[in-house]
Order: structure tokens, then sequence, then C-alpha cells
């Protein structure tokens, strides 16, 4: 511990892989049961205002679009009835939810499943949308079920891949390493500014990890395209990843321009139309087709 003036500072010490596991673990755990709990709630409640209050539900809305997405899916688009704006609520992009008229009981069954984007649903029927209706939103297991998974297989030992030299030093059991030389490299974009190639240069020489930062609007995704493009054109296998299916759709849409190797994944309703094209689902697609013509 030292002493700097009045102020005391603590020197932090790098949390252990095992400790990291075994503080994670219960608390994904609280935060899925809570969830579920409040979900199960607010389902059981026959005040369906006090279930709009908590966020949870959002009732008094008209259909006033259908469509037909990628992969068949049904698009429905909601408006408050009285054409104001919606109330606060809890819900969030990709949240599980459930499409019921507007009055029916707690625990009547629901017109469809389906998860926010407009609201997509993989069956919807024609009936019962030119009543007033009302969503509710669910507890997602998933993304608990994928985050315990990972937990598992951090615990197991990562041996072999690229996370292999990673984790040691996520943990801090090893400083990070960097290329003895600064990389030159011949850019793909001839609008790179000085700071946008000398990042480009630092991210290519480093072995580990490599920080971006930046406010909105100053060329970051575009510092990132020119990275894939100088990786790939190492040879490197580029799995590039967002907080958001917009923000890897920009990526992919400036990338396809150059022509590389490509496969957009995700769920089809959450793409732009336009990188369509190198989704996974639709090279699939035309591979049936191939095979199918061959026949």
């Amino acid at each position: 511990m030292a002493m700097v003036g009045d102020k005391t500072k603590k020197k932090s010490t790098a949390v252990t892989l095992q400790q990291f596991i075994s503080n994670m673990t219960p608390l994904i755990d609280l935060e899925k049961e809570a969830e579920i709990s409040a979900s199960i709630s607010s389902g059981a409640s026959r005040n369906l205002d006090s279930a709009q209050k908590r966020g949870s539900t959002i009732l008094n809305l008209k259909c006033v679009d259908v469509q037909t997405g990628l992969m068949g899916k049904t698009l429905l688009e909601f408006q408050s009835i009285k054409g104001d704006v919606l109330p606060a609520h809890e819900f969030g992009t990709h949240d599980v939810v459930v499409l019921k008229l507007n009055k029916a009981d707690s625990g009547s069954p629901a017109l469809g499943q389906g998860f926010l984007s407009t609201v997509a649903f993989d069956d919807i029927p024609e009936e019962g949308l030119n009543s007033p209706l009302r969503l509710e939103k669910l507890a997602n297991e998933v993304t608990y079920r994928s985050m315990k998974d990972a937990l598992i297989q951090l615990s197991k030992g990562v041996l072999k891949g690229p996370a292999a030299d990673l984790v040691p030093f996520l943990f801090g059991e090893r400083p990070p390493t960097f290329s003895k030389k600064d990389v030159t490299f011949s850019p793909f974009n001839s609008n790179l500014d000085h700071s946008q190639k000398d990042a480009i240069s630092k991210a290519l020489s480093s072995k580990d990890v490599f920080l971006l930062h930046g406010p909105p609007g100053t060329g970051k995704t575009t510092t990132v395209v020119e990275i894939i493009l100088q990786e790939v054109k190492r040879g490197s296998k580029i799995l590039a990843c967002a907080a958001s299916n917009i923000a890897v759709d920009n990526i992919v849409e400036r990338l396809v321009p150059h022509r590389v190797k490509l496969v957009r994944l995700g769920h089809p309703a959450c793409l732009l139309p336009q990188v369509w094209t190198v989704h996974l689902m639709h090279r699939y697609v035309l591979f049936l087709e191939k095979e199918k013509f061959e026949e």
C-alpha cells in the first residue's frame, strides 16, 4: 500500500483464472434466476397496468405492418393504438417476447413468440392481428447458457488454438509481446490519415491484443477494415465481432468490394438486406440448389 499526500492507493492485484471462474459462475446464476423470477412474477400478475409500469409489458398496441423477412420470418411493426409514443419499457433488441391479445388472461396462449428486430416471428397466425395487442418480455436463458459453457471450457484449460497464448496474457501471467521491428504495409485504402496508419502498424505488430479507442466518427471502422485486409493478406483467418448487428454489417459492407472470402453469421432477420449474399444461410441455400441441379 502506498501513501500519496493524504490519499491512500491500493496496489492492484491480478485476478487468477480460477478466481475469475469462481467469482463469475455464481453471479451468472444469480442474474439468470433474478431475470426468470421477474419474468414469472410479471406473467403471474393479473394487473397488466402494473406489468407495464415495470417495463415488462407494452399494452394497447396495434399491428401496422406485416412483412416477410429473410428466411421466411414474419416481421410485424407495432404502434400505440392512440398513436402516441410508447411508454417507458425494458425491451431491447433481440429480447424474446410473446404476442397476446391486449386483454387476454396472463395464462392464455400466445399468438406467437419472437424477438425484437421490428418483431420477428417464426410463425404467426393471421387472425387476431386486427385486435388490440400486447407484448410481454420473456426471460432468455440462451445468453446465460453460453456464458456458463464458456466458463466451463475456460476451467478445462485452453491448450490449443489462438486463445492458448491469449488467456495467460489476459490474466496477467505474462506481459504482452510485440514484433521487434515496426511493421510496414501497403494500404488498401489510400485515404488513411497518419494516425490511422500508425494504429494499423501497431496492431499488426501486436502478437496478443491491440486496443483501438476513439469517439464516434474518428475512423475506427475504417481502421479496423484495413487491419482485417492486411491480416487476410498475411494469410490469417479473422473473426470480426461487435456489440451490434449493424456494426458487423458495416464492416462486411466495406469488405465485400475487396472480394475477400467471408461469411456473415447471425440471425437472418437481424441483417441488412445488402449483406444477405454473404450470409451462411444464403451460401447453404445456394449449395442445396446446386446439389438439386446436379441430380
